[in-house]
């Protein structure tokens, strides 16, 4: 048994996450199958992809949360999006370390890629910052947001409704025990802003966290690193500028799109009809889930700091420059053939997810044009881990649920993470073969 045990923590970290992240999700989806969590009869099939959108920490819904579960079932869906928004490996690494068991070097590296720890050196000390920073967060966006909630239900309904509803919004998750997920609280200040703060701070990454909170650890003379300075850029950037071309389109109030711009890069909430919107918004709302958060966060995407890459490089080619820079720094090659190692994955997947929904989806159902906008959506939406749809989710069929799962499960473990798992071989060695142009333009 314990052969065995340690033969499973040899297998490749990100293979290993994703086995983790499968077998919690067939376990909720267990759980949801109780009678205690149904209102009604759930099928195994929305029990599966409710479970999935939970611990990928993505929020789409083929029932709706506020009818189709109790408070059992509602509860359980909470726990899977904290699981997930946590992230299994950090769980997994505090139980084992606390068992006895070494953390391997390969492991290490792999918390030092997967939280973006940069240049902290001690995993642990980490590991145990997030959950700190994790429960005070969660907790002080609870407390406002019970607040909110007051003034529109019973205290005892608040009180639930802060707890579900911060944890959700700082895991990025755009799971809501309302059926009109946050349309009917769009002018309660208290809850609107509670929610942005959360989804902003869940979507920036741990490191970049701590980089703020506690900078001395990162340079004595107390200098963010060019991570947390491409990270934080690109988010301010990305809000300011989806907010104003939201606005823009016609359909929302500034504080509206201000909302829409925040969640739509992970989070999923909405104070707007998201299918009532204009096909020109709908081509932001596209963009900003694709990039999606910062690397390490609890939010899916390509993620800010592969975007930034991708535009630095293409900007600097197109410059004729033989290197990237930001923030007087070079650029090390690895990290921009990754950068757009994953946008080109990404469209791959994209695409490759949206033909397989739209070729199992019923005939007659939509129109052509239709269709194909509203896959091309879902399945952006579920890659970035968003939760915002047209409304397709409910009407998937069978294939299109397992597909959208699939997808939702490339973007939490990340693109490279499992075709690098998937592919590279152990102890193989790299051939490099000589070097022989080729035309290009």
């Amino acid at each position: 048994m314990k052969k065995a045990f340690y033969r499973l923590m040899g297998i490749r970290p990100g293979i290993l996450m994703l086995l983790a992240y499968l077998v919690l999700i067939f376990i909720g989806s267990l759980v949801l199958l109780l009678p205690p969590c149904q209102n009604t009869e759930i099928s195994f099939i929305d029990a599966l992809f409710t479970s999935a959108s939970a611990v990928c920490v993505t929020g789409l819904i083929t029932v709706d949360t506020a009818t189709a579960w109790t408070f059992w079932g509602q509860l359980a869906i909470l726990l899977l999006v904290q699981l997930g928004g946590l992230g299994i490996m950090t769980i997994a690494t505090i139980i084992f370390v606390s068992a006895g068991r070494r953390i391997s070097a390969g492991e290490r590296l792999f918390f030092h890629e997967s939280v973006a720890v940069g240049k902290f050196q001690d995993v642990l000390y980490i590991l145990r910052r997030i959950f700190v920073y994790t429960a005070i967060i969660e907790a002080i966006g609870a407390v406002l947001l019970t607040m909110g909630f007051w003034a529109h239900m019973p205290l005892i309904q608040a009180i639930w409704s802060g707890i579900f509803h911060s944890i959700a919004a700082f895991c990025n998750a755009g799971f809501s025990i309302f059926s009109g997920n946050m349309t009917a609280f769009a002018s309660n200040n208290i809850i609107c802003s509670s929610v942005m703060t959360l989804i902003v701070l869940g979507g920036l990454g741990y490191f970049v966290m701590m980089e703020l909170l506690h900078p001395h650890m990162v340079s004595p003379f107390r200098k963010l690193s060019v991570h947390a300075k491409s990270a934080l850029t690109v988010t301010i950037i990305l809000i300011i500028a989806g907010a104003t071309a939201l606005y823009a389109a016609g359909d929302v109030s500034f504080t509206e799109a201000l909302f829409q711009s925040i969640t739509s890069r992970t989070a999923g909430f909405n104070t707007v009809d998201i299918a009532a919107l204009s096909n020109a918004a709908i081509i932001i709302l596209l963009i900003m889930m694709f990039i999606g958060a910062s690397p390490g966060s609890t939010g899916g995407g390509i993620k800010t700091t592969a975007f930034l890459l991708v535009a630095a490089f293409a900007s600097a080619r197109a410059l004729g420059k033989s290197r990237v820079s930001l923030f007087k720094r070079t650029i090390p090659q690895a990290d921009i053939y990754r950068a757009v190692g994953v946008f080109i994955l990404g469209i791959l997947v994209v695409v490759g997810s949206a033909f397989g929904i739209i070729i199992f989806y019923p005939v007659g159902a939509y129109g052509s044009e239709e269709i194909f906008k509203m896959a091309i959506f879902e399945v952006v939406s579920a890659l970035g881990t968003v939760g915002l749809s047209l409304g397709l989710t409910p009407h998937l069929t069978a294939p299109g649920k397992i597909i959208i799962i699939m997808t939702m499960l490339i973007g939490k473990v990340g693109i490279l993470s499992i075709a690098h798992s998937l592919t590279a071989p152990k102890g193989k060695t790299e051939i490099i073969y000589a070097e022989e142009s080729i035309m290009i333009g």
